[in-house]
């Protein structure tokens, strides 16, 4: 039985102004700026966020649904513009590495979106997630691997794909840095929460009932550090609406990059 509309107004304004029970139904909440990287740094070898066996499940259970959405013929917009930015490659059947992969949902997208289809490896620094992506796609490449020493040799893939996790990370200069060097032809850096006219800010927020780190880049700065690491930027999309104002004072939007690698 569907409940009256004004009882689920008020639930609902009983679950936002609950910290218990608003950071239990929603996937992201409770923003809090941070001093600069080295609070970010201690917050996330405090709290563990996402190595939470109860964190993984939550996170695969919010992207179940999108992808169910997606196999009925509605992906979100997230997830068409990274399977357009992969194909805007237009190399047939590329080596993709998906570099802090989670529980795996990215080779269910592209498997779904890509007429051609991928080589699919993914990577993340959880040793949770990376089990549950195993059980998930047990015929899969999954490999526990952190973000910022990669274990491939140079040019190993084709395409180097960052899904959601470059503003999970402090060393985000490394990060970008070892994309580039293992990635062949190209890097895309997907969904990334920028500031168009601000400074990189450091966040603490909750996601999916933990605490975790969250930068939103200045673009200006990001782009120049993926010129310096020999990258050369083809395309931009815009993505899912991200606006940090409230916590911030600075308005910000989340796009998706596609890099070329240049050859020396």
């Amino acid at each position: 039985m569907k409940l009256p509309r004004f009882v689920r107004q008020i639930g609902k304004r009983v679950v936002k102004a609950t910290p218990v029970l608003r950071r239990h139904f929603f996937s992201s909440t409770d923003y809090r700026v941070l001093s600069g990287a080295d609070e970010a740094r201690e917050l996330t070898a405090s709290s563990g966020g996402w190595l939470a066996e109860r964190t993984v499940m939550r996170q695969e259970h919010a992207y179940q649904e999108l992808i169910a959405a997606m196999a009925h013929g509605e992906p979100r917009l997230d997830l068409r513009v990274a399977a357009e930015a992969v194909a805007a490659t237009a190399i047939a059947n590329p080596s993709v590495l998906d570099v802090g992969c989670g529980s795996g949902y990215y080779s269910d997208v592209f498997a779904a979106l890509l007429a051609g289809g991928v080589r699919y490896t993914g990577v993340d620094y959880s040793d949770a997630m990376i089990a549950r992506a195993r059980a998930r796609s047990p015929l899969t490449a999954f490999e526990v691997a952190d973000a910022i020493r990669l274990p491939y040799a140079a040019g190993a893939f084709d395409i180097v794909f960052n899904g959601v996790s470059l503003m999970h990370v402090v060393d985000y200069p490394a990060v970008i840095r070892e994309a580039a060097r293992v990635a062949n032809s190209y890097c895309i850096f997907h969904t990334v929460p920028v500031f168009l006219n601000h400074r990189t800010m450091f966040l603490r927020k909750y996601a999916y009932g933990a605490p975790v780190v969250e930068v939103v880049f200045d673009k200006h700065e990001l782009m120049t550090l993926c010129r310096e690491a020999g990258l050369r930027l083809e395309r931009e999309w815009p993505s899912i609406p991200y606006d940090v104002s409230e916590p911030t004072g600075h308005a910000s939007t989340a796009e998706t990059y596609l890099f070329s690698v240049l050859t020396s």
